[in-house]
């Protein structure tokens, strides 16, 4: 019969933290922030070359006027603005077409077709007025402000002889010159500063969505959503991985406090079948879910168990620990009065074992799902799994959790192992078990029946 495992506020799983109270990709940004920040670096370096290698683009713009020349009363002034109002469209389409360009590209012996002359010319005109500005954009700055000249002349003159007649024969829309294009000194093309904010915003939103993608594509368990996504819930410890070197004693008391947050939730778990009045210790198996890729799964699960029984130990508990003689370096030489027992059986722990001490622990001697474990945990109160971050797949738990339950097991919880930090706590507790210094254990040592 499954049973619920409530679990006091302090003991419990892992509390949320304030950064997973933030948008996935906020905290995708700020867990990777380096590999986001040098994306971005190297995006912003990438923008601002591209910007000096390119051909600087220069503008120059001359401004035409356009009017009605008949009509002396204020009426007939009026009807001639809107009328030349209207006709600004036409006039700028004017501007581009080939009897405008050709005489231009005639006088400044261009070799370039009407057409491409029009890709190099911009002709606008604010709503509701009778100006019409030409700007034309070239690499060479003198060119650009002879076209736009040359563009504004030869509209003026194309629109005379287009426009309606009066009875004169005079042209009725009169064309004035506002602004002649001086040649331009500053180059309006590349923008630098617009090229690198740019390419600063590309770098850091695609750092993201790789970093994404990537994630989306690794299948181990990183996080409690991991071990969801598993059916291996709750998540009872985050476990620290291993320094490589050198420590602070603030790290150590951090890994003591991971073992520590680990006992006191295996101490609020019910022992299945026990009184009120009898005392029957809590039994646990520590199991890694490892593919073997690093090192012996039973290794890193007696390293745990053996953190965890000094955790236990330090907080006033008796605790028993059991492991496979294959497995005996971390817990060897305990010092003079320490119990070694032998079980004919690993699928038993002996009654007076059980009775004598608060907590048995017994570190499983191969992987999660090997036939020693599997027995081990059906006689057990339940197992904790190993979950490390590094090699673990929600796959490799999720198929570790069936086959526990499938034989019988009870699965109370994981413990995320291997998360990045230097920690000595767990590397001093073993130099204490195998001096004999730390506290005095009571192991168990089991052989295969």
């Amino acid at each position: 019969m499954s049973q619920s495992l409530r679990l006091p506020r302090s003991a419990g799983a892992v509390s949320m933290t304030p950064g997973s109270r933030l948008h996935p990709y906020a905290q995708i940004a700020a867990k990777y922030w380096a590999f986001v920040l040098a994306a971005a670096v190297v995006a912003a370096l990438v923008g601002y070359g591209l910007s000096q290698l390119a051909t600087p683009g220069y503008s120059a713009r001359s401004t035409l006027y356009f009017s009605i020349g008949y009509g002396n009363s204020g009426s007939d002034l009026n009807q001639g603005g809107s009328y030349a109002q209207g006709q600004m469209l036409s006039f700028a389409e004017l501007a581009t077409s080939e009897r405008v360009l050709q005489p231009v590209i005639d006088d400044l012996e261009l070799d370039l077709t009407s057409a491409e002359l029009a890709g190099l010319v911009d002709v606008t005109t604010p709503a509701n007025t009778v100006v019409l500005d030409i700007t034309a954009t070239s690499s060479d700055p003198e060119l650009a402000a002879s076209i736009a000249n040359g563009v504004a002349q030869h509209l003026t003159d194309a629109v005379s002889d287009v426009a309606p007649r009066d009875e004169d024969g005079r042209s009725t829309v009169a064309v004035r010159t506002v602004q002649s294009a001086d040649t331009p000194t500053v180059p309006v093309s590349p923008n630098t500063r617009v090229n690198v904010v740019a390419a600063i915003l590309i770098g850091l939103i695609g750092s993201v969505l790789v970093i994404a993608i990537i994630r989306a594509l690794d299948t181990r368990v990183r996080d409690e959503s991991g071990v969801a996504a598993a059916g291996a819930l709750p998540v009872l410890a985050r476990l620290r991985a291993e320094p490589v070197g050198g420590a602070t004693e603030a790290s150590e008391t951090a890994t003591a406090e991971d073992y520590r947050r680990l006992a006191a939730t295996l101490d609020a778990v019910e022992v299945p079948g026990a009184s009120r009045t009898a005392k029957r210790a809590h039994v646990f198996v520590v199991a890694a879910v490892l593919d073997g890729a690093a090192e012996s799964a039973g290794a890193v699960a007696t390293r745990a168990a053996a953190g965890l029984a000094h955790a236990a130990s330090d907080a006033g508990r008796s605790v028993a620990l059991l492991r496979a003689t294959d497995h005996a370096t971390l817990t060897d030489g305990l010092g003079e009065g320490v119990t070694i027992e032998t079980l004919a059986s690993a699928g038993a722990v002996r009654a007076s074992i059980a009775t004598s001490h608060d907590l048995v622990i017994i570190a499983a001697p191969e992987t999660a799902v090997s036939a020693s474990s599997l027995v081990l945990g059906r006689a057990a109160t339940g197992v904790v799994l190993l979950a490390d971050t590094r090699q673990t797949h929600v796959g490799e738990l999720r198929e570790t959790v069936a086959q526990l339950q499938t034989a019988g097991a009870r699965v109370v919880g994981t413990a995320i192992s291997g998360l990045p930090g230097a920690r000595r706590g767990l590397l001093a507790m073993r130099q204490g078990v195998s001096r004999g210094s730390a506290v005095s254990l009571p192991v168990l040592e089991h052989h295969e029946a």
